[in-house]
């Protein structure tokens, strides 16, 4: 039985402990550390930490965990990743962890040092259609990969600011706004490529060669603010609606990524995949074959997600969609591959 603990019971980290409780017979989750855990918990069972920030590690230290799952702002992640490892536990990053180059080299070093494991939570990797694609694209179906997108497009305006354009006192957008005025970048690249890197091959069969990124105006960003908040920043940090970032690997592959977090727009992880013998649409679930689609007509994708269906999905994708609903069963899928 593996005994875990969580660090940061936010949105996200609230979801995943729902999901894990749901698997008794594989886990224990025996303590749970948060400054200010939602008051039901603390009626529970579990042994709570709620000592201020740094109350994870008397957790750490006591509880006897093999793994430690952490949900907590982003910039917290690698400290507490780097406590729990070196105490002798597994951990599990809810995306993204690391903030910029060379931040995850001490936690990868003690990672080796120690025999221990980390697993990003990224749980687009295990959607159905993401696995049996990868599936298709080992068989040869597209060919050779020549060129994929993907990205993060998804209106946060509601919670990065309050309904007045001010900067929330709590939750999400407390911690997650000032990132968009740090200067220009994607700040959440993982969601789009995470499943692009892994068709790729990176970084094992590939290697990235040039990354080049240009980002827009901020206008859908600062019409919303406040005017006392917009006075307070430097414009010309203020991170652009639209980034778009080119990569390019060593074997030849294209990948374009979009972060699209301030203008209004449904939301849409923006996949394709396009080989030397065709091209697979994630937004209209629509796939294109040569030699067996309709000449130059797409085809629903469905007989081909059912005919390379990954054995993730064949062996726990029933339970996977009564148990986790809101994200069709993928958070559910990727916790249960990381706990097998």
């Amino acid at each position: 039985m593996i005994r875990i603990g969580f660090i940061g019971l936010g949105y996200r980290g609230m979801y995943l402990l729902k999901l894990l409780t749901s698997m008794p017979d594989l886990v224990n989750v025996v303590a749970l550390a948060d400054p200010s855990p939602e008051e039901d918990l603390r009626n529970a069972s579990w042994h709570i930490y709620d000592k201020g920030r740094d109350d994870y590690r008397r957790m750490v230290d006591t509880e006897g965990l093999d793994l430690v799952v952490i949900a907590s702002p982003w910039a917290c992640q690698v400290e507490q990743a780097l406590y729990a490892v070196r105490a002798g536990c597994h951990v599990a990053l809810e995306i993204k962890g690391g903030l910029g180059v060379g931040e995850y080299d001490e936690l990868e070093q003690e990672l080796q040092q120690r025999g221990l494991k980390a697993f990003p939570l990224e749980n687009a990797l295990f959607k159905r259609e993401v696995l049996s694609l990868l599936q298709m694209c080992k068989a040869g179906l597209l060919g050779q990969i020549v060129y994929m997108r993907g990205g993060y497009r998804h209106d946060l305006r509601q919670i990065l600011l309050t309904s007045d354009g001010s900067l929330p006192d709590k939750g999400e957008g407390r911690w997650r706004l000032p990132y968009y005025w740090e200067g220009q970048a994607d700040i959440y690249p993982t969601h789009g490529f995470a499943p692009l890197a892994l068709i790729a091959g990176l970084p094992y069969h590939d290697n990235i060669v040039m990354v080049q990124s240009c980002s827009s105006a901020s206008w859908g960003l600062t019409e919303r603010m406040s005017t006392d908040l917009g006075a307070s920043l430097e414009k010309s940090k203020i991170l652009g609606d639209v980034v778009s970032t080119q990569i390019r690997t060593e074997k030849g592959i294209l990948i374009t990524l979009t972060h699209d977090t301030t203008l209004p727009r449904p939301r849409s992880l923006d996949w394709e995949v396009q080989g030397t013998k065709g091209v697979w649409n994630g937004e209209r679930r629509q796939i294109y074959i040569e030699g067996r689609s309709p000449l130059e007509q797409w085809e629903d994708d469905s007989p081909y997600i059912n005919e390379y269906e990954h054995e993730y999905w064949t062996k726990w994708g029933e339970e996977a969609l009564l148990i986790d609903k809101h994200h069709e069963g993928m958070d559910y899928i990727m916790l249960r591959a990381m706990i097998e």
